[in-house]
Order: structure tokens, then sequence, then C-alpha cells
């Protein structure tokens, strides 16, 4: 929508509310091609939307924070911390710029590209988003399967990895296709939040109870684990998996849509990346004092191989099981949205033949993914790297801008889109080329 549509409130504040002024139809547009359909209905509670977040995030991100601490050194505690903050920020800039359009068309992430840099912009925001949907989950089938045949083999049951990762996909699959909107993800959420929260307390109370020891002899003896404040080589690819790691934005739109409190968004949004930063900042700083320069990605290889490590490697699978079909549906959503995939157009069994068929071939390919590229800690830094440093940083900072107009923002506020955009182009950029060197050297390593 072209920008001159928009109107202030009286308030003239940073944090004002803006309406949008009624659209003229163009010629040859009927009044109903202004109207679309839309899958969202704000019957979701605040403290729903409050699960769905850290369900989305929470979870394998976390299983990832002690390697990261040991490419970074102790400073990650420092990127935690600007991650978690960008999260909040970022997660109010684009409800901001929903609001900046026509709150009636506009709910999607996609949208925003397009009513601030036009097609291009939606076409952008499109691709990184199918990338992050397709590596994320993608990633949580590898993990899953990998975790599932893991916990098998130790009690004498070997029937493969792949099989496990196909089971696995197909749980998240049947999950998917039953969501007709984010509201309907509570009880998903729920069970997400809750065997994460439980695998992670086992992971934490194991590493403290059974830390690195130098004067372990036989199979598991290792040499004294040693821990740096800082490693500057190591900063750019672990900014880059802590960025993947706090990356819920491209379901917030969605999220906030199903909200009956829209106005709780802020809090909701704070209370969430709050929550998260504080689960991650434990995990982080115990796993890499437990293991330092020898801590494994996921830090579960690091823990002794007994009944409560299988427990905590069942319960992360559960959990990636649950949250894989909420981060697959708020892109389906969107494209079947995009392709007047509605009840209200198709009818009742043809909507839900088409959206079977739709998020079918989807999570098809996202299987194939998973299927092919077996590296877990390489794979969330390269997914991290590629879209999530863009998707969480850069393009809601400049949405934005783009949006608000420059000169209608405080220079607080120019100062910190700038930095935030900064660091994702730095993550993105520097974190990329560190993701594929580490991908292609264990590639060649099992070659």
């Amino acid at each position: 929508m072209p920008l001159e549509m928009l109107r202030k409130t009286p308030s003239e504040s940073e944090g004002s509310e803006w309406t949008a002024s009624p659209r003229v139809p163009e010629k040859g547009e009927s009044i109903q091609e202004q109207q679309p359909e839309t899958h969202s209905k704000r019957t979701g509670s605040s403290f729903g939307a409050y699960l769905n977040l850290i369900c989305v995030v929470v979870g394998t991100g976390s299983l990832s924070l002690p390697k990261t601490f040991q490419q970074s050194g102790w400073i990650g505690i420092l990127l935690v911390l600007v991650c978690g903050i960008i999260g909040a920020f970022t997660g109010v800039l684009i409800v901001r710029c929903l609001n900046l359009m026509d709150q009636e068309r506009a709910r999607s992430f996609n949208q925003i590209g397009q009513a601030a840099f036009g097609i291009p912009g939606r076409l952008v925001i499109y691709v990184l988003h199918m990338v992050y949907v397709v590596g994320i989950v993608g990633d949580y089938i590898i993990l899953s399967g990998q975790s599932f045949d893991r916990v098998a083999r130790d009690h004498g049951h070997d029937i493969g990895e792949i099989p496990w990762k196909i089971i696995c996909a197909s749980a998240m699959w049947l999950a998917c296709i039953s969501l007709k909107q984010m509201s309907e993800a509570a009880v998903l959420s729920v069970f997400g939040f809750s065997t994460s929260l439980a695998a992670v307390t086992i992971g934490v109370v194991q590493a403290i109870i059974a830390p690195y020891d130098s004067n372990t002899t036989g199979a598991n003896a290792h040499h004294q684990a040693t821990h740096e404040a800082a490693n500057g080589s190591g900063v750019a690819i672990a900014l880059a998996t802590i960025s993947f790691s706090f990356c819920a934005v491209v379901v917030m739109p969605a999220v906030e849509a199903s909200m009956r409190r829209p106005k709780r968004w802020g809090a909701v949004v704070g209370s969430a990346m709050g929550t998260v930063t504080s689960i991650y900042l434990i995990v982080g700083t115990i796993g890499y004092w437990a293991f330092g320069d020898q801590t494994k990605s996921p830090f579960f290889d690091n823990l002794p191989q007994n009944a409560a490590t299988s427990a905590a490697r069942i319960l992360i699978s559960l959990h990636v099981i649950f949250a894989a079909p909420i981060i697959a549906a708020s892109f389906a959503l969107e494209i079947e949205l995009a392709l007047g995939i509605t009840r209200e157009r198709l009818g009742r069994w043809k909507e839900l033949g088409v959206r079977v068929l739709v998020r079918t071939v989807f999570f098809g390919a996202m299987t194939g993914v998973a299927l092919a590229i077996p590296y877990f800690g390489d794979v969330m830094s390269l997914v991290g790297a590629f879209s999530t440093s863009l998707l969480l940083c850069v393009i809601p900072a400049g949405c934005y801008v783009r949006l608000r107009g420059w000169r209608q923002i405080s220079w607080i506020m120019r100062i910190s889109c700038i930095a935030v955009a900064a660091v994702g182009i730095y993550a993105c950029v520097l974190g990329a080329k560190s993701a594929i060197e580490d991908l292609q050297t264990d590639i060649a390593n099992d070659n």
C-alpha cells in the first residue's frame, strides 16, 4: 500500500498507533478483490501466544548453545543477551509495520516486504522464509531421527537412522495438516514447551553432576578442558547460530493475528524472549563450563550415556515434533492464502484436500533435505547465517524505516535499526562463510 494512504492518530510519539485510510479501488478492481480471505481469527489468548513463541524458539537452539560458547568463548554470554534483545525489538517492529498498513488486509511477513519494497521485497522474504522453514524443519527431522535411532540402538533395536527420520517427519506432517490457524497450535505449544524444559533440565543437571574430569581413565579419558574469554575467529559463526536460536520473527505475524488482545503483544514478545534468553544462558554457561573446548553439538553427546540422557533425547525429539508443525504451518498458511486456498472459496472438503496436498509436497521436500544433509551442527549454523540473520535483524529494521519514514522516527530508533541491521549483515556474511567451510570439512572427513 502506498505510504501516502497512511495517516497517524493525534499522538506523535514513537509508539503511537497508525491506521490506514480506505483505499480507492484501482480501475477494473472490484470491492471483493480488495478484501481477500484470511485464515486468521482472533480467538487465541496472550498466554497461548507466549507459549507458541517459546515452543518455536527454545529447544534445539539450546542444544547448540554450549558449542557456540566453545566457538566464541565466554563472550557468548554477551552474544546471547544481544540476540535476546534484538529478538524482542524486531518482534515489536514487525507488528508496528503491520499497524502501518491496512490491518484488515496485512497480517503476514511477506506483505510487509511488499508494502515496504514492492514485489521484489515480497519475493525476497518468501525465499528467505522458505529457506528458513525448510532448513529448520529439516534440521528437526535430522535431530529427532538421530536421537530415536541412538536410543533404539542403545537398547538393542537397530532399524536404521533413515526409517526413524521418516517416522518423525510423518508425525510432524500429520500435526501440520491438522492446523487450520495458529490459535489451534496452543496444545502443541504446551507439550512442546514442557518436553523441551524437561530435556534441558535433565541435560543441565547431568552436566553439573558429571563435568569434564582429567583424571578419567580408559575409553573416556581426555585432557583437562580449557576455556577462552573470547575467540574472535569464532564470533561470527557463533552469532549466526545464536540468531538462528532466537528467530521466531517469521511466525510472529500469524501468532499476533491470532490474539484476542493484540495490544498485549509487546508484553508477550518481551516475556517470551526474556524466558528464552534465561534458558539459553543457563544451558550455555553450564554446558561450556562443564566441557570447555571439548563441547559437542548437540551437547547431549557430552553427557554420560545413561537412562537420564536417553530420556532427555526422547524428550527433545518430542519437542521438535511438536514445534516443527507450528513453523511449517506459518509458511503454509501464507502460501495457501496467496493461492486462494480457503474454505470460503473452495468449500470445506475441497479446501481440506488441497491443503493436505500442498503441505504433503512441502513436507516431502523438507524430508528430502533431512535425508540428504545429516550434519546437525553445521546445518544449524548455515541456516542461521544465510536466512535467520537477515530475517531476524535486517528485514524488520529495513521495512520499518521504509514504511515509517526516516524523518518520522527518532534518532535513537535510527541508531537502533542501523545497529541491528549491521549485526545481521555481519553474522550473515562471515557466519555463512565459516559454516560452509565446516560443512565441507565434515563431508570430506566422512568420505
